[in-house]
């Protein structure tokens, strides 16, 4: 199976429209937007724009990317509020699963042999799990 046809990648236009929205800082030529401005103190505004501001499917996966790489921050001594927040991200991305497809399998770091490459990965590796066989993987 052909999985390119389900990889995305951020938009320039939904980072720079995302970070006006949020007063971050974004310049055209950043390579990693989501990865240089997360911010684990914000997640729960981020997942509340997420839930009933967007409804562009490129504004979604960009801040999708936006929201993960800020839990990636703090994964590793997740709170009772992250806690609850990672479940509301994670019933996200169970429904949204092909629009995610990109930033799910990024993080899971499927083909790496080592068991966490990053704080989050155990974490999103779980929402692969339940996913995955929409794949036929």
């Amino acid at each position: 199976m052909d999985f390119e046809q389900y990889m995305r990648y951020p938009s320039g236009v939904s980072e720079e429209k995302l970070s006006r929205r949020f007063g971050l800082y974004w310049d055209r030529n950043m390579q990693d937007w989501e990865l240089e401005i997360s911010d684990s103190g914000r997640i729960s505004d981020f997942i509340s724009v997420y839930q009933n501001e967007l409804d562009n499917d490129d504004d979604k996966f960009t801040l999708m990317g936006l929201i993960v790489s800020s839990f990636d921050d703090v994964a590793a001594e997740f709170d009772e509020d992250h806690q609850d927040n990672w479940k509301t991200c994670t019933i996200i991305l169970e429904r949204e699963y092909f629009l995610h497809y990109s930033t799910i399998v990024y993080w899971c770091q499927l083909q790496s042999e080592r068991d966490n490459v990053f704080a989050i990965t155990p974490y999103i590796r779980e929402v692969w799990e339940k996913v995955k066989w929409n794949f036929n993987t």
